[in-house]
């Protein structure tokens, strides 16, 4: 069975110790030694590995975007941002002339209106598997023409994710770059951190550290498999002991024997990036912060998250086809 015990990430001299202590005591013997792993979870530090700053930005900005609140923001950007291209149709069909583009201006507009009429209600629950819906994350596209780039910008706007738009021949005064302009300066406007769109060349960008990559040929979910592992996160020391009793409970029940149980602790935001990038099965907090209760099951991409509420009929929800939204079923108890 896999330690759970005291463990603090970069300090392998405890773990060491810690090792060399059971072994001393128990001499190889086995022994189910469950209790005394739960009694102190894993604490999660800040993430060592280098993260560019570009997908940090998108990051940043995906995770205010998807707490926003604001009644109809994404038609109101949408509709902003028609305005705004209406009154820059004569610059935008000079660039477009200028690049010998195979696209219009009236194709623009006409995409824009699409996205509109497209747009659903991101956190909506479904009648049939009680699950909600909600923006993957940071998605790169890779893109090679204005029309593709300037459809996924618009998609930013509507899916709430934050888009990075991977094009092979990016240059600032393309269309595209002139689009991307005004969209930005749209999310401004409503105070949306512009971050959520950017355009880069292909290379420039580590795709192992996005959510999920779309090439012209396949959908890469860089945390697609869902590891059969449930994380328990004790927010403060007040819930030491209901963590102990979950992972207790977890580990003597036979539906859960093939799930490795992990307790954590740390401070919000290493967590909350911990879990952004080693999705598990479910994902268990206790607190009693209504905030960062809110916070974690909108940032949060696993397909189970319980707030202040045993484990249990976890959902599998791998034939979601939609490549800007997860689904998630949520238990949530005395915060929310």
């Amino acid at each position: 069975m896999e330690e759970q015990g005291l463990v603090v990430v970069k300090d392998n001299f405890i773990v060491k110790l810690t090792n060399t202590v059971r072994r001393f005591f128990f001499k190889g013997k086995m022994k189910d030694y469950a209790a005394e792993r739960a009694d102190i979870a894993q604490l999660i530090t800040k993430e060592s590995d280098y993260v560019q700053q570009e997908i940090l930005n998108a990051r940043r900005a995906f995770r205010k975007y998807t707490i926003n609140n604001t009644n109809n923001i994404s038609n109101d950007i949408l509709d902003y941002t028609l305005q705004k291209i209406e009154e820059n149709e004569q610059q935008i069909k000079q660039i477009i002339d200028i690049n010998e583009d195979d696209i219009t201006y009236e194709e623009i507009i006409e995409m824009l209106n699409g996205e509109k009429v497209r747009i659903k209600k991101f956190k909506n629950k479904s009648k049939t598997t009680g699950a909600y819906r909600f923006p993957v994350g940071v998605i790169g596209i890779e893109c090679s023409n204005a029309r593709e780039s300037i459809s996924y910008m618009f998609k930013a706007i509507s899916s709430r994710n934050a888009i990075i738009i991977l094009h092979d021949n990016y240059n600032k005064y393309s269309t595209e770059s002139l689009i991307m302009l005004i969209v930005k300066e749209c999310f401004k406007n409503f105070y949306v951190d512009d971050n959520i769109v950017q355009m880069f060349q292909k290379e420039e960008i580590d795709l192992k550290k996005l959510n999920k990559f779309i090439s012209r040929n396949e959908v890469s979910d860089n945390h697609k498999k869902c590891a059969n592992s449930i994380y328990i996160y004790q927010d403060n020391d007040m819930f030491s002991e209901d963590v102990k009793k979950e992972v207790e409970r977890l580990q003597s029940n036979e539906i859960y024997k093939s799930y490795d149980i992990r307790p954590i602790k740390g401070e919000f935001g290493n967590i909350v990036n911990y879990l952004s990038s080693n999705k598990a099965s479910a994902v268990c907090m206790y607190t009693d912060n209504k905030q960062r209760a809110y916070k974690l099951l909108n940032w949060i991409d696993s397909p189970n998250i319980f707030i202040n509420s045993e484990v249990s009929d976890c959902k599998n929800f791998e034939e979601n086809h939609n490549v800007f939204y997860g689904s998630k079923y949520i238990v949530r108890k005395d915060v929310l």
